[in-house]
């Protein structure tokens, strides 16, 4: 039994972790702990606890109650924002920090029954910055309301500053540690994008109003139920038209919100008088990676170059999956000669990267072997307004130079102004821009 549990201990997914990952985790959770020793070695009574009562009820109730909406909203990351800080918020203004602690811990509890398997490690950590959210909110709160007195408006800046230094505790240690276990990770999958961002004002805002509320009468936490959960709803709203407007397989963009994003750049490039470039980048020979590896090999080696090619883009470049194996891709105040050196950019760096190694991680599929298993991309250039004034133009000249490339030996680039007529007539017309599958 003992050498059993040794080996279970031993098995910790704690182990796996780098030593600064190892290192933030536990102080985190270290830190957190002696927090909370010491707001219970400093609680005077436990006068307060109808209102721990009422706090905690209500919020799982909400979060019950929105636990349909929740899981349709989680995306798989590493990083997921709800409204449940909203109470811990409450909490930690209308409460001694030992009450305060204790509402957040509860909840916590609740959530790690619920959720059934885990990471402990992970759930340890996400406790503890609660924990730490809470104190440092408490800590604001207080040092604000003495230096700006307790007239109204000061409460209001007080609690306002205290629900802004639980958001910022939460974001900074989360993100923090998402770098460290997740490395590479982005800034946005770290901190969150402007959803998230979105989702941590709204629990804020709800936190504020019902500490507030709470000041009345504790039951006036249960008001905050129905906004809970008409608030989590607009949120998933907010998701689906996101995934509406996205391809499952590469989350790039589908090829309609490509079109719609494009058309505002080129009104916006001829008040301006400036060049838009259109690429139209398509997978060479991908047929048969499916028909040799499979689909699944077929759909990670698209994910794969779809991420190759999102990471080699400026930010304000917009790119789409246009079908199939096909991608497009809008470079804004993008002449010629820019245009196509950043398609050889973008055929050099598919070319040179690793996606045997990139889709054995995923598919725990070590027999690719990297010496044969390899894609490259041939590439059409357009350019308005030379080539098009609009963007069926664009797509039109765009592909014609991609089909120039693959008839001049594939995993090249061609430009549309190179394109001869008789080349041209040559070439197969390009299929019309459907939804992509």
């Amino acid at each position: 039994m003992v050498a059993q549990s040794r080996r279970s201990v031993r098995n910790w997914a704690l182990w796996t972790l780098t030593v600064p990952a190892f290192g933030l985790v536990a102080l985190v959770d270290l830190l957190a702990i002696g927090y909370g020793v010491r707001s219970f070695a400093e609680l005077p009574s436990w006068q307060g606890l109808d209102l721990v009562l009422a706090l905690t009820v209500s919020a799982l109730i909400s979060v019950e109650g929105a636990r349909r909406v929740e899981n349709r909203r989680k995306s798989g990351g590493a990083l997921h924002k709800d409204l449940a800080p909203a109470w811990m918020i409450a909490a930690a203004l209308v409460l001694h920090p030992a009450l305060a602690v204790l509402v957040a811990v509860l909840l916590r509890i609740w959530w790690r029954i619920r959720a059934g398997r885990c990471i402990p490690y992970r759930w340890a950590f996400s406790t503890a910055v609660c924990v730490l959210g809470v104190g440092a909110a408490h800590a604001v709160f207080v040092g604000a309301r003495d230096l700006l007195g307790g007239s109204s408006p000061a409460l209001v800046v007080s609690m306002t500053l205290a629900a802004f230094a639980y958001v910022a505790t939460d974001a900074a240690l989360c993100g923090l540690a998402i770098v460290l276990i997740v490395p590479g990770s982005s800034r946005q999958e770290a901190i969150g994008d402007k959803d998230s961002l979105c989702v941590d004002a709204t629990a804020a805002t709800l936190g504020c109003l019902l500490a507030a509320a709470a000041l009345v009468s504790p039951w006036f936490a249960f008001l905050a139920i129905p906004i809970s959960l008409t608030a989590q709803r607009a949120l998933l709203f907010a998701q689906l038209e996101s995934e509406a407007q996205t391809d499952p397989k590469t989350s790039l963009g589908r090829v309609d919100w490509w079109r719609r994003r494009t058309e505002e750049l080129l009104r916006t490039a001829r008040a301006q008088r400036e060049p838009v470039a259109v690429l139209l980048v398509d997978i060479d020979h991908f047929k048969q990676v499916n028909d040799r590896h499979g689909h699944l090999v077929g759909d990670e080696a698209l994910r794969a170059v779809a991420t190759i090619l999102r990471g080699a883009i400026r930010v304000k470049d917009v790119i789409g999956r246009f079908g199939g194996e096909e991608f497009v891709i809008a470079l804004p105040e993008t002449d010629l000669a820019d245009a196509t050196v950043t398609a050889d950019r973008l055929r050099t760096a598919v070319a040179a990267s690793p996606l045997a190694a990139m889709c054995a991680g995923v598919l725990d599929a070590p027999d690719l072997d990297p010496d044969t298993f390899h894609l490259t991309v041939s590439i059409g250039v357009a350019v308005s307004p030379s080539d098009g004034q609009t963007v069926d133009e664009l797509l039109l000249r765009a592909d014609r130079a991609m089909y120039a490339a693959k008839a001049a030996g594939r995993d090249r680039v061609r430009v549309a102004a190179d394109c001869t007529p008789a080349d041209l007539a040559r070439l197969t017309l390009p299929r019309p821009a459907v939804q992509s599958s």
